[in-house]
C-alpha cells in the first residue's frame, strides 16, 4: 500500500522545488515569445501559453515523483 502523506510529507521540499521551477521555466518561455513577438503581451494571449507550459513542465515532474513513491512503494514490500 502506498502511504501518500508520508511520501508528500517527505518529499515535500523536493515538491515545492519542482512546482517553482515549473512555474520559473514557464515564466521564462512565456517571457522569450512575447520578446520575440511570437506572442502579443496581453493576458488573452499569454494566459493559455503559460498554463500549457507550467501543466507539461509540472507533468513531468509529477510523473517521476509518482514513479518514485511507486518504487519506494515495492520496495518496502
Amino acid at each position: 500500500m502506498i502511504d501518500i502523506d508520508r511520501f508528500v510529507q517527505e518529499h515535500q521540499v523536493e515538491i515545492e522545488t519542482l512546482v517553482n521551477l515549473a512555474l520559473n521555466k514557464a515564466g521564462r518561455t512565456v517571457e522569450s515569445k512575447v520578446a520575440s513577438g511570437e506572442v502579443s503581451p496581453r493576458l488573452t494571449d499569454v494566459l493559455p501559453l503559460l498554463l500549457y507550459e507550467a501543466l507539461l513542465t509540472s507533468t513531468v515532474a509529477t510523473l517521476r515523483l509518482a514513479a518514485e513513491m511507486f518504487n519506494d512503494s515495492m520496495r518496502s514490500e
